[in-house]
């Protein structure tokens, strides 16, 4: 088997697979992570209480995820 050449057309073209496949996955993500914050933002705020949740936590929350909130509810 023949080795490819960096300038080969087969491995730009996986090259840009990859990159494409990655593109796509990152920008996925980003538009559930916008979704989740809007989603939480239509909640009221006694109903983000009941999820221990703060208003101000919503960002941090989904984008850090619940482990990585920056304010710790001790109640």
């Amino acid at each position: 088997m023949a080795e490819e050449s960096k300038d080969s057309p087969a491995l730009q073209s996986n090259v840009f697979r990859t990159l494409l496949s990655a593109s796509s996955e990152m920008f996925r993500v980003w538009r559930q992570k916008r979704h989740d914050c809007r989603q939480l933002n239509l909640l009221s705020d006694s109903g983000l209480k009941d999820l221990a949740i703060d208003r101000s936590e919503i960002p941090s929350i989904v984008h850090a995820g619940t482990n990585e909130r920056r304010r710790n509810h001790g109640d």
